[in-house]
């Protein structure tokens, strides 16, 4: 795992080395560097294969291809064995090499061979361009500008880093930057930035399953170009062996057997390897399968508990440990630690994110890192087999707005909705049916936005008056009109557009984002068996009814790990069919609390002077509303906080 950055532009190396050194902790190992003309390239490592070998930039034989990569190539060994057979002679150990090899071999088709979590970019000196990609489903980031910044003398055509905070290190784009409008409405509505536009305009995201080039002037293809490689398969399965969609018996022995081929393939490494267990059926059946391919003694596993009991999964996690047998490691937080990893999280996340699991997340990382450089956990399970909870609220939606008129809504319904007691528990009922009723009579592209995210139009017309044309539906979600657009019509269930906006959307850009710096800033690898490319493109296939059935969420999943798998289920019936918790904390309580004092400041006279394009008058009735229990507004108040706390930072 490494961090990686590098730049066409005027060379200097102490702005390359800036640059780099702003990643060290994704790559606390070593550090490398490489220029040639106008191109520099860097990185920062954190040994995983290979550790005496595979520095980084690594340079082919004939000194014409450099890279440098960030993730891991799960086929590396199969990869490897083939293009040894025709010829190709590897240096090291390090999956490095084989994307080098590739790209010799099938030249920018190389993407279509790689199987793994990366984002990575090679300069190939014959061609005179680079050439990068990021994975298919973007599990590992990249940012880049092909917009130029800078005078002449100083400009910078084309930039890429793995975060922003390497490409602020460049003095020619931290002085041209500015805060993108289009990407904090679009925080505002989701509670991350969605899409391909960064925070700041003229800097953008490469997209899951993308490739590009980048021409140097005299290239045969000057400037730059990308495409996408790779999307997401929908539509019914015909691989079964009748030709027809797989019976429910015949997919559930085919997700066990991919999911177990997936823990195989990711446990890939020379340096001590674990694993999160949470108590979840997710977590739960990559530790299970995991202790098929390792003594279950052998084996860390890792969880957190909390205070607060509905919040807390930690009976769980031990229950299941203790019948697989792993060495279990158990910590409890309390909420003061939980706040005082907020000022290191916000330090570290350098575009707004207002998903609050980041804080326990990265405490747990920072818990396993003390014992194991790499740990396998169970992101991607929810998106795939359809795990969460507004999923089942879609049918009851529909019904609703197809029977209650909008003055009913509007006018009675809500008002009496907004009356109910309040509660501070985790997914408590006054909050659930709150939140049912923003979406329910909406358009069906922006229903499960409204559901998930902090803010809805209505909410921004008052909190930012003067964006106009940037709170219309049509822009503010593009991205989601399109998407459900490209899929509503062959979709015979209806239903496979909002799966859709979950892995193309909440699993690229909040959860895997997440993910990838809550882990990273402990120096930390995270590997997710769920998100194999064979295990998505197999699931997307099949039938919805598979996945969501009546009010079963993860059906598949759940019969397929407690039918017998060598006399006994993987996963046992109490775990796999109990309620989901999540991964919350109790910031609805915090605000009135803990936190009251910090929010009156950071919402009040210390709110950022470069956000004055916002209504404090609004802020205020938010915060107050909250503070004397009239409204739960702690969505709306915590996207705000994490907003100012960024621009405080950054701007």
């Amino acid at each position: 795992m490494c961090g990686i950055c590098g730049f066409v532009g005027a060379t200097d190396h102490d702005v390359l080395l800036r640059m780099r050194e702003a990643l060290v902790h994704r790559g606390p190992d070593e550090g490398g560097s490489f220029t040639d003309g106008d191109v520099s390239l860097a990185s920062r490592r954190l040994a995983i294969v290979d550790p005496s070998h595979g520095q980084q930039p690594l340079v082919s034989d004939d000194g014409s291809i450099v890279v440098v990569f960030n993730g891991e190539i799960y086929n590396h060994p199969r990869l490897r064995a083939r293009l040894e057979s025709e010829g190709h002679r590897y240096r090291t150990q390090a999956d490095t090499e084989s994307i080098l090899h590739a790209y010799e071999r099938f030249d920018t088709g190389c993407v279509e061979h790689l199987d793994g979590m990366f984002a990575f970019v090679l300069f190939d000196l014959r061609r005179r361009w680079l050439f990068g990609a990021r994975d298919r489903l973007g599990k590992k980031p990249l940012y880049y500008t092909a917009h130029g910044f800078g005078e002449r003398d100083r400009e910078v055509r084309f930039a890429f880093a793995s975060e922003l905070k390497s490409l602020a290190a460049h003095p020619a784009i931290v002085s041209g930057r500015r805060l993108n409008p289009k990407a904090l409405v679009r925080y505002l509505l989701n509670d991350y930035v969605l899409g391909r536009q960064s925070i700041y305009e003229g800097i953008e995201r490469l997209g899951a399953g993308c490739a590009f080039t980048f021409g140097l002037p005299g290239s045969q293809r000057e400037g730059f170009r990308s495409w996408s490689f790779w999307r997401l398969p929908w539509g019914e399965h015909e691989e079964s062996t009748s030709g027809q969609v797989p019976s429910e018996a015949e997919a559930s022995r085919r997700v066990v057997e991919l999911l177990d081929a997936a823990v195989a393939d990711r446990l890939m490494a020379d340096v001590p390897l674990g694993a999160f267990l949470s108590g979840g059926i997710d977590s739960s059946t990559v530790v299970a399968l995991l202790c098929g391919h390792r003594p279950p003694g052998e084996i860390q596993t890792f969880s957190i508990a909390f205070e607060e009991p509905s919040f807390d999964e930690s009976t769980f996690a031990r229950q299941v440990a203790g019948q697989l047998g792993t060495r279990h490691r158990e910590r409890t937080f309390t909420s003061r630690d939980l706040l005082d990893e907020l000022p290191h999280v916000v330090a570290m996340l350098d575009e707004p994110f207002a998903d609050p699991s980041i804080l326990p997340f990265s405490l747990l990382s920072k818990f396993a890192r003390q014992h194991v450089t790499v740990a396998l956990g169970g992101d991607g399970g929810d998106e795939l087999f359809a795990g969460y909870d507004p999923l089942r609220a879609l049918a009851p939606a529909r019904l609703y707005r197809r029977l209650v008129r909008g003055w009913l809504h509007g006018r009675v319904i809500q008002p009496l909705a907004a009356r109910l007691p309040r509660s501070e528990a985790n997914l408590s009922w006054d909050f659930l049916i709150n939140r049912f009723l923003r979406g329910a009579r909406m358009d069906e592209p922006l229903r499960l936005a409204a559901w998930m995210g902090s803010f809805d139009l209505a909410g921004l017309q008052r909190l930012l008056p003067n964006f106009g044309d940037e709170l219309k539906a049509e822009v503010a979600h593009a991205e989601m009109i399109a998407a459900f657009s490209e899929l509503a019509a062959d979709s015979a269930d209806g239903l496979t557009p909002a799966l859709d906006f979950y892995e193309r959307f909440y699993l690229v850009d909040d959860i895997l984002v997440k993910v990838d710096r809550g882990s990273m800033m402990h120096s930390l690898e995270v590997r997710s068996p769920f998100l194999d490319t064979a295990l998505v493109e197999y699931v997307n296939r099949l039938p919805f009814h598979y996945k969501l059935r009546g009010r079963t969420a993860k059906y598949l999943l759940k019969r397929a790990v407690t039918s017998e798998h060598a006399g006994q289920p993987l996963v046992p019936r109490s775990i796999a069919y109990r309620r989901k918790k999540g991964f919350g904390i109790p910031l609805a309580r915090w605000i009135r609390g803990e936190l009251r004092d910090e929010f009156r400041e950071v919402l009040g006279a210390g709110w950022p002077r470069q956000l004055d394009m916002f209504e404090r008058r609004e802020i205020a009735r938010l915060l107050d509303e909250h503070l004397v229990g009239a409204a739960n507004n702690y969505k709306e108040l915590w996207a705000l906080f994490m907003l100012a706390q960024w621009a405080r930072r950054y701007l």
